[in-house]
């Protein structure tokens, strides 16, 4: 009976919280790359990334170099000579494989060592939002995903955590289109411009200044009567 009702909660529960719009969402790539330090971060992987390559292509030249060398002379070369220029030009093809393929492990352990930070920092500023708006939880859609989430019943934390990026960790409030807290939407289209609503502002105290002239006459008539 206990692992029913364990299994029942287990089910609804999320459910439930997810009826509420209790909870938030966001894309962990799209926030790494509005991070406010994303830039200088991938300035600096640039700049590895190039002179790997720079090297790599050392590499090269030196290996094609010592292979046109041994073409041109594998004709004149005595047997053993040619045996043991062919053997040390294959010691180095297989070196230069290996040197290649440690290069590419090296930059993706670079790569996650410069972009560690920045991943840390978004998981911590989206704990900090979750908490601050008190939601239940916040799905990275990312790793779950989802092919959409409807802004109806969940808030887009993106903005938020963005902020609190930029804020020193400041949690910063969430909203999302559909829920009571919102602030309603502007209709740009329809609104008022600005010298229109000012007009409109000073043809009512215009109004309001002629309607006190003619209440001080009719009183100042009615005394003199």
């Amino acid at each position: 009976m206990t692992i029913r009702w364990f299994y029942i909660l287990l089910v609804f529960v999320p459910l439930f919280s997810y009826a509420q719009g209790n909870f938030g969402y966001y894309s962990h790539s799209e926030l790494l790359k509005q991070h406010p330090r994303h830039s200088s971060v991938e300035a600096d992987y640039n700049d590895l990334l190039v002179l790997c390559n720079k090297e790599v292509e050392r590499n090269e030249r030196e290996l094609t170099r010592l292979y046109v060398s041994f073409l041109e002379g594998q004709k004149s070369f005595p047997e053993p000579i040619m045996r043991k220029r062919q053997k040390e030009l294959q010691e180095l093809v297989d070196k230069s494989v290996v040197f290649r393929k440690q290069i590419k492990e090296w930059l993706v352990e670079a790569r996650d060592s410069l972009y560690s930070p920045l991943d840390s920092s978004i998981d911590s500023a989206v704990a900090k939002v979750c908490q601050y708006n008190n939601l239940a939880y916040v799905i990275d859609v990312d790793k779950a995903g989802y092919a959409y989430v409807n802004p109806a019943y969940g808030f887009d934390v993106t903005a938020a955590v963005l902020s609190t990026l930029a804020n020193n960790g400041i949690p910063q409030k969430v909203y999302a289109t559909g829920h009571v807290n919102a602030p309603a939407p502007i209709d740009e289209e329809n609104a008022l411009p600005k010298d229109s609503v000012k007009q409109e502002t000073a043809t009512g105290q215009q109004q309001e200044e002629v309607a006190t002239e003619k209440k001080q006459d009719v009183i100042q008539e009615e005394n003199n009567n």
